[in-house]
């Protein structure tokens, strides 16, 4: 037995009320340390009354939880588990965020396209992928994410195309998901376009295509692309 483990086993002893029932639960606030991913499942590392409880499991509905959140442990026979995250502003922001206002026609895009963002987050499990644009012309856009390890090496890659198009605008959104090993990630958002393609922020009759939210902004953006955890 590892002494990690032991060190574990002897705090959960000493927050467990010696005097306790049959079938008594325990609930105490921690704070999130780490978050790993083994033999399938997601686990935390909670600093808890002075010490830290190492590889407790999660419960589904915590499979949003990051490093610094505080959470809620609940203790049944002496066993463990993270069952809840306190809210706090921010909490379910996405893990990846772009947008533009920018309006006009893409020129000529590297042979792997053209990076927008490049940002490093933690993650793992199944994550959503949702892009969204505002197109107009003859042809397709596209927009991508890839997913790289710390040495560099791909681990998921999602991409969608706009439908083919002979003129005319197109407010167009696709979503989508990866899975991916619980872990940090540099995802790099790319973009392609074939054709006369170019983005617009209104319709020929000056009705605005642009999409709006408390991240997004009121004036609205022409794209976006974002990464949530299921």
């Amino acid at each position: 037995m590892s002494v990690d483990v032991l060190r574990a086993g002897s705090q959960l002893a000493e927050l467990m009320p010696s005097d306790r029932p049959g079938g008594y639960t325990v609930a105490r606030v921690g704070t999130i340390n780490e978050i790993h991913g083994s033999d399938g499942y997601l686990t935390a590392d909670v600093l808890l009354s002075g010490g830290e409880l190492l590889g407790l499991q999660l419960t589904t509905a915590c499979v949003n939880a990051r490093p610094g959140d505080r959470c809620v442990v609940e203790f049944y026979a002496n066993i463990g588990v993270v069952t809840g995250v306190l809210a706090r502003p921010g909490v379910d922001a996405p893990l990846f965020e772009w947008s533009s206002t920018w309006s006009g026609t893409p020129g000529t895009e590297p042979e792997r396209g053209y990076l927008e963002k490049t940002a490093t987050v933690t993650c793992g499990g199944l994550i959503l992928c949702e892009v969204a644009a505002a197109i107009n012309g003859t042809g397709e856009y596209s927009m991508a994410f890839d997913f790289l390890d710390a040495n560099g090496e791909r681990k998921a890659y999602w991409c969608s195309t706009s439908p083919q198009k002979n003129g005319g605008t197109l407010r167009w959104v696709a979503s989508g998901s990866v899975r991916l090993p619980y872990g940090s990630y540099t995802v790099k958002l790319t973009t392609f376009h074939w054709g006369t393609v170019s983005i617009v922020g209104n319709d020929s009759s000056g009705n605005s295509l642009r999409w709006r939210d408390e991240s997004l902004g009121v004036e609205g953006v022409s794209r976006y692309a974002r990464l949530r955890m299921a």
